[in-house]
């Protein structure tokens, strides 16, 4: 856990650079918190915030009320407390008080990852319904009812994106703040980490709001390389020459992350692009003509226009094309730091060799 000689002894006190992953850790926490909340004022929810839903009484999406929304934001809520205190008082007055940030983090990991789950089923109904609206119009049919399920997922779509990137995306920080130990620069927490939670945060982007064969590579890719950021940001502090390995490793790393950056920027924007072009066509169409524009789009074009009413009328790719914009730059940097480490040593990686070298000088 980070914590050099034991879970529960001293850990650097306030210079150490955890506080700052717990930190990041409880802002995602508050934020997953205060989604949930504004979600449980929805007015498609049937339930009051004393009764719950009866198991029969639940919609096609299931679970979907007024009590899940506000349990989940009470839990997210007491554990974002719950790691400031121990992060204040543990750091800064007494390091026993970190004993408690091992079940902590397991606790808070498991909460993101239903949360993130709960999202990522909501969302998942939500395509399919907007994939079969779309498909009705191109073919001329009647769309059918939805219940009030459905209609506030669909509805809210944006929110519940939100909260699920941002659940699972805390799972970053969480990790760190349990590993960094006094010995870490804040080059783990400036650099690394945002790296870290960023590839997991575009990875759910990818992931959640879409089944088309590129989202669902790009996710796994993502996630992937979230993997392989902790694994290489974890290895280099080895010592020696694994230290100058991992490092260079690292500085590859970064590359390819630029290269999948570039790569996911272009074909989301593309995609955003193209679809609302057609969009744009189809609005400019007379009523009476509409199905006959759908029928008579080829396949590219028809995609590109249901891709676009599927990713929240192009919403989803723009927050693509933002988060793999900023790990563009984080990885640039991160190329350029692990190449001067490389060269400058083990006194780049760590603070207690880079303080040494700092006094000789």
């Amino acid at each position: 856990m980070g914590r050099g000689g034991g879970m529960c002894s001293k850990v650097g006190g306030r210079e150490n650079p955890a506080i700052a992953a717990w930190g990041v850790s409880a802002a995602l926490l508050a934020a997953v918190s205060m989604t949930l909340f504004l979600l449980s004022e929805a007015t498609q929810l049937k339930d009051s915030a004393g009764k719950g839903l009866e198991p029969e009484e639940y919609g096609e999406v299931m679970f979907v009320s007024r009590a899940t929304f506000l349990g989940l934001g009470s839990l997210h809520a007491i554990l974002c407390i719950a790691s400031l205190l121990v992060t204040i008082l543990g750091y800064f007055f007494w390091s026993q008080f970190l004993c408690f940030a091992c079940p902590l983090v397991i606790i808070n990991e498991i909460s993101c990852l239903i949360t993130a789950s709960f999202g990522g089923y909501m969302l998942n109904n939500v395509y399919n319904y907007r994939a079969s609206q779309v498909d009705i119009a191109r073919g001329g049919g009647v769309t059918p009812a939805v219940d009030f399920s459905l209609s506030f997922a669909d509805a809210h779509a944006s929110l519940i994106l939100l909260f699920s990137v941002a659940s699972l995306a805390a799972m970053g920080p969480l990790s760190r703040a349990a590993t960094i130990d006094e010995k870490g620069t804040m080059v783990d927490v400036m650099l690394h980490m945002p790296v870290i939670t960023g590839c997991i945060g575009t990875s759910a982007l990818f992931l959640f709001p879409s089944h088309d064969s590129f989202y669902a590579a790009a996710g796994a890719v993502w996630l992937l390389l979230a993997a392989a950021a902790a694994i290489l940001a974890a290895f280099q502090k080895w010592g020696g020459l694994a230290t100058r390995i991992f490092t260079l490793l690292l500085a590859v790393f970064y590359l390819f992350v630029f290269i999948f950056s570039a790569v996911s920027i272009l074909v989301a924007g593309k995609h955003f692009l193209g679809g609302r072009q057609q969009v744009i066509d189809y609005v400019r169409t007379s009523a009476a003509l509409k199905p006959a524009f759908l029928r008579n789009m080829d396949q590219d074009k028809f995609s590109l226009y249901k891709n676009y009413i599927i990713q929240n009328e192009g919403n989803f790719n723009l927050a693509a094309v933002i988060l793999s914009s900023l790990l563009l730059v984080y990885s640039f940097m991160g190329a350029l730091f692990s190449l001067r480490a490389v060269l400058g040593g083990e006194d780049a990686l760590r603070r207690d060799l880079s303080s040494d070298s700092s006094n000789k000088d």
